[in-house]
């Protein structure tokens, strides 16, 4: 009897939490989820691939970049999300950020190095699928040398903080 009772319970238990984690699931029987996935009555954002509007980047961030304001306001102190999309060549030269900020790259392959000059040396590369973290007040360095689609979420307000040239 006991038994049953737990195969019952962990039965319920998987079942709950497979709809909980995946809301889009339109056969889930939680009362308020749209057929959509979404949960009725939030906010939800959504930015297809194809409809992203491109912008051309502040003029403090290298030339020929495009940024694209997925969610939120990087100017302000709240979660955001941006793309960027870089030309055939691309070099953010060393910079820091006062708060952690979260990659991911879409497309192409981005370099990111350490230190207070660029040194290709010592680069280590990501591509499609890959995440990394540069922590606050790390002095980096970001390159690219094809085409590339980058991700960035953090908390704002966001800012560049560039070395002074030597």
């Amino acid at each position: 009897m006991r038994y049953a009772v737990l195969l019952l319970s962990l039965t319920l238990l998987t079942v709950s939490f497979g709809c909980a984690a995946s809301q889009t699931k339109p056969s889930c029987p939680e009362a308020g989820v749209t057929e959509a996935g979404f949960p009725a009555g939030e906010t939800q954002i959504a930015s297809r691939a194809d409809e992203i509007t491109w912008v051309s980047c502040p003029p403090t961030l290298p030339a020929g970049c495009e940024m694209a304001v997925l969610e939120g306001n990087p100017k302000r102190e709240m979660l955001f999300t941006v793309r960027f999309r870089t030309g055939s060549e691309f070099e953010m030269k060393p910079h820091w950020h006062p708060r952690n900020e979260r990659v991911t790259i879409l497309e192409g392959k981005v370099g990111v190095g350490f230190g207070d000059q660029i040194d290709r040396k010592n680069v280590t590369w990501f591509g499609p699928g890959d995440y990394y973290v540069n922590a606050k007040d790390a002095h980096h360095f970001v390159l690219a040398d094809e085409p590339a689609v980058l991700q960035i979420t953090g908390i704002g307000p966001w800012k560049a903080n560039f070395l002074a040239d030597d």
